[in-house]
């Protein structure tokens, strides 16, 4: 079990995350990451929700995510705020897939920022600009 320093359990903790890290996906998992500059070691949080499947393939998923980053917690080597999103199909995996799949992520949150995706703030369209892509054709 992940130790309690190591864990991301309040919720606005999970909102910067999101708001302000970075992500990278693979098919199975979605790994938020943001730098942490007030602590000297990384803390995850895991989100898993209804569509993965009922409380108990919820609460499998989520248990194999924790010792797989409890027993990778080597390969993380400077504090980040982590956040795990598991997608549907990580219910199907075993154990070795999921330490496969989280390094997998570790290993590409360490590539250089041309490689890493910030996640995109929506924008909102007026009525007029809708409008004039419908007249150009484009839906």
């Amino acid at each position: 079990m992940l130790q309690k320093e190591h864990r991301l359990t309040d919720k606005r903790d999970f909102q910067r995350v999101f708001h302000h890290g970075q992500s990278f996906a693979n098919r199975y998992l979605v790994i938020y990451f943001l730098k942490n500059r007030n602590s000297d070691t990384f803390r995850v949080g895991f989100s898993v929700s209804k569509k993965v499947g009922k409380a108990v393939t919820r609460n499998r998923v989520k248990r194999l995510l924790r010792e797989a980053f409890r027993s990778s917690r080597d390969q993380i080597k400077e504090a980040y705020d982590l956040v795990v999103i598991a997608r549907p199909s990580a219910a199907e995996l075993e154990y070795e897939n999921v330490v496969q799949n989280v390094h997998h992520l570790l290993r590409n949150m360490d590539k250089p920022d041309a490689q890493k995706r910030k996640p995109q703030q929506q924008t909102r369209r007026s009525a007029s600009d809708k409008q004039g892509e419908r007249k150009k054709g484009v839906h």
